[in-house]
């Protein structure tokens, strides 16, 4: 259930060489791109991303400089706002993007180390993030900050990775695994595979708006009790808490194919047939969660919310080539008492119930809320729940004849945020990195490993 512990390289020894900023070929007129209220609850979110290869004899690490400088150059003619500068409508109260040209940085590094000496590069490790350039600005938004940058790393050994750090008002994480795929595109083909869609008003706000539903999901500003501006005020769901950070320990777990398996064999007990594996182990998280966390009572209210595409909710659906946040989190909420007393697959009902809340109508009457209110998400003794199960980073090849070894995001230490992963060693299974506190972690280990029975879980409280 539990990988076995591994040696996580902390210091990869990266020292830059050189550094360009990258401008469209194609100057456009200067324009403010409008962000959707989705986009707006990002935009104190930097995701970093990195992309791991062999080395080659056949192609040399100034040509493969030279081929990412120059693919990135034309990406910037379909992409260019990536290239701009947030700013900040002081009219309307709102983040826009200044498409301006200002560019994108690209940082040639070099590492002491080999691909060999880092170890399992598949387990979660903040230190990949110095494979990435990163906005200089950590603590708060400034609007000198690029909203994307690149940085290629070559190692002792001949490999390199390409390491990318993106605002996350940007795109969201299928959008940024498009924007890769047609990068890669770019660089074997010599041209882009699709065109992006980079308007985001097909998401705005009704006028007047039509705030149709409850929305107990979200929490209004009144009630965080913060009066930052909207540029220091960064999204209290996501940005890490030090002081949190310090209670915690970060531990990765598995559920294989067969795990998940016994998992969907619970749920069809109940009548569930076609629920996904990332539901099943969902609902087994949350379950074993509640279970094993010390300060919630029996009567505790405890919440779990989950991300969910809205491409296709969306009336009429949003095109495959949409770039920006198209993403909210559904909403799910049980007592512990009730969590412990339900059979498991009304616990799974209950997550698909949430996904299926939304319609486009709620949806619109989310973009709406966020309008008026500008909350942020009711996370009450619960987590938040990412999956990147889906994302197939790994079959996105670069360059001809070089071997991708790892591909994915570099996921660092978030108390409330637990991130389901592919498991490149069973590719049916699941991987899950979590954060508690360490006597709430023992305890989580023993019930999370029992998938075969319930018994744990109603006896633990």
């Amino acid at each position: 259930m539990e990988p076995p512990a591994v040696s996580l390289v902390s210091d990869i020894g990266v020292k830059r060489k050189s550094l360009a900023v990258i401008r469209p070929e194609k100057r456009r007129k200067r324009y403010s791109l409008f962000l959707s209220n989705f986009d707006q609850k990002f935009v104190g979110y930097v995701t970093t991303f990195v992309h791991m290869f062999s080395g080659n004899q056949e192609i040399d690490f100034d040509a493969i400089i030279y081929l990412h400088t120059e693919a990135l150059r034309r990406m910037l003619d379909f992409y260019d706002f990536i290239s701009g500068r947030l700013t900040l409508n002081t009219e309307q109260r709102r983040f826009e993007i200044d498409c301006n040209a200002a560019g994108v940085p690209l940082a040639i590094c070099a590492s002491e180390l080999t691909l060999e000496e880092m170890g399992d590069v598949t387990y979660p490790n903040s230190a990949f993030t110095q494979l990435c350039l990163m906005p200089e600005s950590t603590n708060q938004i400034s609007e000198e900050d690029h909203l994307m940058s690149f940085q290629v790393t070559r190692f002792r050994c001949g490999g390199f990775a390409v390491g990318t750090a993106v605002n996350h008002c940007l795109v969201d994480g299928f959008a940024l695994h498009e924007f890769a795929s047609n990068f890669a595109h770019l660089i074997r083909k010599g041209d882009v595979a699709f065109l992006p869609v980079i308007d985001r008003t097909c998401l705005k706000a009704r006028v007047p708006l039509q705030i149709k539903y409850e929305h107990e999901e979200l929490m209004k500003p009144s009630q965080l009790g913060s009066d930052s501006s909207p540029f220091m005020q960064r999204n209290l769901d996501l940005v890490p808490n030090k002081m949190a950070l310090e209670k915690h320990v970060f531990k990765l777990f598995s559920l294989s194919g067969k795990m998940l398996d016994l998992l969907k064999l619970k749920a069809k007990e109940g009548g569930v047939s076609h629920c996904t594996s990332f539901i099943v182990a969902l609902a087994h998280l949350w379950r074993t969660r509640t279970a094993a966390m010390a300060n919630i009572n029996a009567n505790d209210i405890t919440i779990v919310q989950y991300f969910v595409d809205i491409r296709s909710k969306m009336r009429p659906p949003l095109p495959r080539e949409y770039v920006g946040n198209a993403i909210k989190a559904a909403y799910a909420k049980a007592t512990a008492k009730e969590l412990q007393e339900q059979q498991f697959y009304e616990t799974v009902k209950k997550l698909e119930e949430a996904g299926n809340r939304l319609t486009d109508e709620y949806l619109r009457s989310t973009i709406d809320w966020l309008e008026l209110h500008d909350g942020v998400m009711r996370l009450e003794n619960g987590f938040l729940a990412t999956s990147l199960t889906h994302m197939e980073y790994e079959d996105i090849q670069i360059v001809k004849g070089v071997k991708s070894i790892y591909a994915g995001p570099v996921i660092s230490g978030t108390v409330d945020l637990v991130v389901f992963m592919a498991d490149p060693k069973d590719k049916a299974g699941i991987k899950i990195f979590i954060a508690l506190e360490p006597s709430n972690m023992a305890r989580f280990q023993l019930l999370f490993k029992d998938v075969d029975s319930d018994r744990a879980v109603r006896s633990n409280l």
